[in-house]
C-alpha cells in the first residue's frame, strides 16, 4: 500500500528489531535466489582477499557467510540493532557497524565491491542518489557495486509486516529512475547488469530491478 510516512526510517529501524528473528527463520534457508546468484558472479570478478562493504547485512545469514566462505573481507551494516546483534553471532569474523547506511563515513577507494541486497530501497528515494554517490567514492577504480532496488516508482508502506503492529517502508524511482542513476555521464558507473527479475516466495511473486555495475 501507498501513502506518506512520517520518519520512515525510524519504521525501517524499529520493523527489522522487531521480527528480527522471524525474517532469518525466513530469509536465512533460501539459498537459491536471484541474489545468491549475483554473488556467485560477483566473486569470480574480485582478487583474492578483497575489500566487501555489505549495506543492510540483516543477520549475515546467508549472504554474508557466503562472501567470508570466499576469503572476503566483510564490512557489515545494518540499521537494526536486533539484526546486527545476531550478525555478531553467525558472522563473527565481519566487522559489523549500526546505523543508518547515509551516515557511513569510510576513506575513498577503501573497498573492491560494495552490495546492498534488500537494503536501499528502505532510503527515501530522495536518498537514493546520495547513497550511490557516497557508494561511488568508496569503491576502488574499476570497484563493483551490486544492488537490487525497488521495482515500482513511489513510496510504499506495509502493515502487518510479519507480524500485527509491523510498519515496513520501501520507496523507489521506477525502473528508468534508478537507471538514470548509473548512467555514465552521471555518476562514473559502467552497467554490467541491468535487469527485473521475479521472486518466487511462497505463493508470492515478488519483482525487483538488479543492478551490477562497475565503477570508470
Amino acid at each position: 500500500m501507498s501513502s506518506a510516512l512520517e520518519n520512515p526510517k525510524s519504521h525501517v529501524e524499529q520493523g527489522y528489531d522487531l521480527v528480527a528473528d522471524k525474517y532469518l527463520a525466513w530469509s536465512g534457508p533460501r539459498p537459491t535466489t536471484t541474489r545468491m546468484n549475483y554473488i556467485a558472479d560477483l566473486v569470480t570478478k574480485l582478487p583474492p582477499g578483497a575489500s566487501v562493504l555489505e549495506l543492510g547485512c540483516g543477520a549475515g545469514v546467508p549472504a554474508t557467510q557466503t562472501l567470508i566462505s570466499h576469503g572476503l573481507a566483510v564490512t557489515g551494516n545494518d540499521i537494526s540493532a536486533s539484526q546486527i546483534e545476531l550478525a555478531r553471532q553467525h558472522i563473527p569474523s565481519a566487522t559489523l557497524i549500526h546505523g543508518d547506511m547515509l551516515t557511513l563515513s569510510f576513506e575513498p577507494e577503501t573497498f573492491d565491491a560494495v552490495l546492498g541486497f534488500y537494503s536501499i530501497f528502505h532510503l527515501p528515494k530522495e536518498e537514493q542518489a546520495l547513497m550511490i554517490e557516497k557508494i561511488k567514492g568508496w569503491l576502488k577504480p574499476r570497484g563493483w557495486f551490486l544492488a537490487n532496488f525497488q521495482f515500482e516508482e513511489g513510496d510504499v508502506t506495509r502493515e502487518g509486516w510479519f507480524q500485527p503492529g509491523v510498519t515496513m517502508f520501501s520507496s523507489g524511482r521506477g525502473v528508468e529512475g534508478t537507471r538514470d542513476l548509473f548512467r555514465k555521464d552521471v555518476l562514473g558507473f559502467t552497467l554490467v547488469i541491468d535487469e527485473v527479475d521475479v521472486e518466487k516466495v511462497g505463493r508470492f511473486e515478488e519483482r525487483f530491478h538488479w543492478i551490477m555495475a562497475q565503477k570508470d
